[in-house]
Parts: C-alpha cells; structure tokens; sequence
C-alpha cells in the first residue's frame, strides 16, 4: 500500500478517520493525501486554489473565497502539525470544487490504494433521500474505502469479521481481503449470514467456506455461519457477540434503480455500524 486518501470537512468524525489513517500508514509505510474540496455556492471557474483570479467576478466573491481559502489552508496545516512526528508523510490538498467530484478525480488519478473517511450515519428518510459523500464513495471507488466513525485510542484490529456470500463472484476480493488481514494482524472470521429467504443447509455452507479458505490459504481464520431474519442484523450481531475491531466485505456498487430496487448490504452498514467498515468495489 502506498497512497492514503483522508477527505476532510475538520468535523470531529473526520478527525478520527485521520487518526485511523495514520496508524494504518505507519504499518504499511504510505503517504496520506489530505483532502479538502471547497464546494463554493457559486460557479468555481473564477479561482484557483492558490487564490489566484482566473476571469473576472465581483470583489465581494473574490475576497470571501480568498478569506475561505486562506482558512481552509490553516486548518490543514494544524491538522498535519498535530501528526508531526508520527513518522508518516502527509500532503495536503485543497481545491474549489465539487466534493464527491474531486474525491472520484484524486482517486483516479493518484492511484489510490485505500480511501479512509469519516462519517456520522444515516437513519430513516435522510439515508433515503440525502445520503452521504461516504456512500457515494462506497459505491463507486474502484479501492477499497474504510468507514469510520468513532475515536480509537489505539487503533487495532484483533478480531476482523469477512462477511459474505462465498461465492464465484466475490472471489475476486479474496487476495485483498487477506492482505488487510495480514496488515492488521488480525484473526480472521468468515461468516454466512442464513436468513429465511435464502437459507442453506449449514453443513453444506461450512463446507463451501472451507473450500475458499484453503483455495486462498488463509490462516488464522473461524468458520461460522450466523442465522437472523436479515443479512446487515446478522452481520452486526455476529460482529457484536464475538466482539470484533472490524468489518469487511465486497459490494456491488449499484447505482440509479438498480440501487433503489436492491440496495446495498455494505452501504447498509456503513450507515449503521458503529465498527468500522472496510469495502471492497466488485465493479
């Protein structure tokens, strides 16, 4: 892994990404990138990020984004101050633009391994109607997005739940699933969620996770297979009883209708858990 990306918006959920971020950089030896898009009400063209005036627009306009700026700049310097020391390189990014536009840009065109961000939830019809840049990035980030949400002391992960279908279509996340498992350090427990719609015999589950285990020589792993009335509830109760640090999975990244129609286990939890949530783009 050698590029971090850390959007931030200074919130205090941000905060706790960054802080994640760091530690996992100085296991992995990576550069953070920390990102912030001034989404401006107004047309962006006029200014650069230097401040610099690109065409003509009124004084008022030019000074409130020259003052935003200038800002925007000391909050990012404070922010890489407060991690000096850390061992880990940080570069700052500011920018007038569209937030989830330059997120997608920076992802693309840095070759980012990892985007680590910050969020506060979503519940009921704001989840339906609002949304978050989080989730947006969940859906459409071609690298793996870590969610998080709460202040660690010492970010570890221990105990790292992989929840999925085990099938064909997921095994193309498998290597990496077992590469954050090996930058972590930590105990691995594959789980199946059984539900009644879509319920499998237990024994004939065991064994087809048994066959992706060996096939992708994982180790230090459990096998279980966890029966609740949905698959997001049988995911967070499993996480809960055995206490895990983490959770991981593979996601679609459905969009548009196919998105409203079938939704999203990851995007789910993303919204829901209080652990944080590793996501993997199956495209």
């Amino acid at each position: 892994m050698r590029r971090i990306l850390v959007p931030t918006d200074f919130s205090e959920q941000a905060q706790h990404a960054f802080e994640v971020a760091i530690a996992i950089a100085q296991k992995t030896g990576a550069t953070i990138k920390l990102l912030h898009a001034l989404d401006l009400p107004y047309s962006t063209s006029s200014f650069s990020a230097t401040g610099d005036t690109m065409n003509t627009r009124t004084d008022m306009d030019y000074i409130f984004t020259l003052k935003l700026l200038e800002r925007t700049k000391a909050q990012m310097h404070a922010l890489i101050q407060s991690v000096h020391g850390s061992g880990v390189e940080v570069v700052e990014d500011v920018d007038t633009d569209h937030v989830f536009s330059k997120i997608k840009r920076v992802i693309e065109e840095d070759n980012i391994d990892l985007v680590v961000m910050g969020s506060k939830g979503a519940s009921g019809m704001n989840e339906f109607l609002v949304g978050s840049n989080t989730e947006k990035v969940v859906r459409i980030a071609p690298c793996p997005v870590l969610t998080v949400k709460k202040h660690h002391d010492s970010f570890q992960v221990r105990d790292l739940v992989l929840a999925s279908d085990f099938k064909k279509e997921a095994s193309s996340a498998f290597e990496r699933f077992k590469y954050f498992q090996q930058v972590f350090g930590a105990k691995l427990h594959l789980v199946y969620i059984n539900t009644p719609g879509n319920f499998e015999s237990t024994e004939n589950l065991k064994t087809q996770m048994q066959q992706v285990a060996d096939k992708y020589k994982l180790q230090n792993y459990t096998i279980s297979v966890f029966n609740d009335a949905n698959e997001e509830d049988g995911i967070l109760r499993f996480a809960n009883e055995i206490k895990a640090d983490m959770i991981m999975m593979a996601t679609h990244g459905r969009t548009g209708f196919a998105h409203l129609l079938r939704g999203s286990i990851a995007e789910d939890l993303v919204n829901h858990a209080d652990l944080p949530v590793l996501t993997f783009h199956l495209g």
